[in-house]
């Protein structure tokens, strides 16, 4: 069997190729994207990466992960281990007694899928506040200010349910449960899915694949549950998941108010699944064309907005007259796609120092700075051991950190000074979103480190550092 999707000229596809150049550049000035990959009439017309990215690095998937887990509950279904008009207490009966609102006993799996539980916000701060940290319970005994099925609320741990459910009826976790049935067979070797305290995948996030797996993801689900011929997902559970069942449209951006199926967005233009920071799986059946996206930005609708403004007005139902040279040039283009490091400037101060830092609350107690005119290496003796950041001048380097993180991650950094007592760090996570600012001011031999962060869902954060003790220059 071929795990791998044809190739083809847009051209040949009936897309300009100038438009794909046009929209990459768009792209490219984003803060910022990661990858995309374009497929129509089965065929990848582009597939581009930006430095320092590497493609075949597991991208954390955030909310695009819950997709999955609604493929879960498909095949599930399918094997008659569940049907999604069943109660949920009665897969968990030994929490019976945890339920404080009887509105609970009512939920069905349908209502988790389609974000109608009848919570009025995500019921996470529930699972976090249960006092053995039991997510299950935690969302059982969690109030309902609407009657499940009524009201839509975007909400995590619901999706964790499904999760919870999945492993409770087949002895395995979503991960586990979906590689013979969804992941094998497409040629996909999924990164980690994170796990609550339990060891349940937390579904409704923590999926790590690369951008090749949400294309071929992506390509399935657009061709009805069909890879190279082979059945992947039942063709019944797939028509209904993607249709809005619970209505959306209280959400001000368009493409997050055109209604909500399994798990599943419905778009102005076709449906998707999608993660906070720019992850996308999106299927357009109306033009038979599949996009994949990693990015790591605030204000994802930007990327829907490029595709729908620029790519679809464009599209035609016939090859286009190839254009001599149009390939390679935009084969070149995908090679000089990058993410620029911090402009050097001018100033350049040499630091050769240790430090011990007071008390703060993630108990890092001291650390050394190096900076000289080729970069910064940073170490902070932390609980865990010692953790080093490395980042260039006008370049970027490479490093591997944890700090309060569940797990380590690598990282790309670049520095530049702000000023002659001021140099920041930006840290880029090369397997996920997180977004890192280190600033840190050196002055009457004494030094401060702020750590400030975006698209950091769910993560906690550093305290300011201050130092009590100064040796060095």
């Amino acid at each position: 069997m071929s795990y791998e999707i044809p190739r083809n000229t847009p051209e040949s596809q009936g897309v300009p190729y100038e438009v794909i150049v046009d929209i990459l550049n768009d792209f490219d000035k984003l803060d910022y994207m990661k990858s995309i990959i374009i497929m129509r009439h089965g065929n990848i017309i582009t597939e581009a990466y930006w430095k320092p990215f590497d493609k075949d690095m597991p991208q954390a998937l955030w909310s695009l992960s819950k997709s999955f887990t609604s493929c879960a509950v498909g095949l599930a279904q399918s094997e008659k281990l569940l049907s999604v008009n069943d109660k949920l207490i009665g897969f968990f009966p030994e929490y019976r007694s945890c339920v404080t609102d009887e509105k609970m006993l009512k939920v069905t799996l349908r209502d988790l899928l389609t974000m109608r539980s009848g919570h009025k916000d995500c019921a996470f701060p529930y699972a976090r506040n249960d006092k053995e940290n039991n997510w299950v319970r935690g969302f059982l005994s969690s109030p309902l200010e609407y009657e499940p099925g009524t009201h839509f609320a975007y909400n995590t741990l619901g999706t964790y349910m499904l999760g919870a459910v999945i492993r409770r009826v087949t002895g395995v976790n979503v991960r586990e449960y979906l590689m013979p049935r969804l992941f094998e067979p497409m040629g996909i070797t999924p990164g980690v899915w994170e796990c609550c305290p339990a060891g349940t995948n937390v579904s409704g996030f923590g999926l790590h694949l690369t951008t090749m797996d949400i294309a071929k993801f992506s390509l399935m689900l657009l061709n009805k549950g069909m890879w190279n011929g082979i059945r992947i997902m039942p063709a019944d559970y797939l028509e209904d998941a993607v249709k809005p069942h619970a209505d959306n449209s209280m959400n001000a951006l368009p493409d997050w108010s055109c209604g909500y199926g399994y798990q599943f967005w419905c778009s102005r233009h076709g449906f998707r699944g999608d993660g906070a920071c720019g992850q996308y799986a999106i299927m357009l059946p109306v033009y038979d064309m599949a996009v994949a996206v990693n990015s790591a930005m605030s204000g994802m609708d930007r990327v829907l907005n490029i595709l729908w403004e620029k790519l679809l007005p464009v599209l035609e139902n016939q090859p286009l007259a190839e254009n001599n040279g149009a390939w390679s040039a935009l084969e070149s283009r995908c090679r000089t796609l990058e993410i620029l490091p911090a402009e050097k400037g001018n100033i350049s101060r040499m630091i050769d120092c240790t430090f011990a830092l007071n008390h703060n609350s993630a108990g890092i107690e001291s650390g050394s700075l190096v900076a000289d005119r080729e970069g910064v290496l940073l170490e902070l003796k932390t609980p865990r051991g010692t953790e080093v950041i490395r980042a260039g001048f006008g370049s970027f380097r490479n490093s591997r950190i944890q700090f309060q993180d569940s797990r380590p991650h690598p990282v790309a950094g670049s520095a530049a000074w702000k000023d002659e007592n001021t140099l920041e760090l930006s840290l880029m996570h090369l397997d996920g979103t997180f977004k890192d600012k280190w600033t840190i001011g050196i002055q009457n031999e004494g030094i401060q480190i702020c750590w400030q962060t975006v698209c950091s869902l769910f993560r906690p954060l550093l305290p300011r550092l201050s130092s009590c003790g100064f040796s060095g220059k």
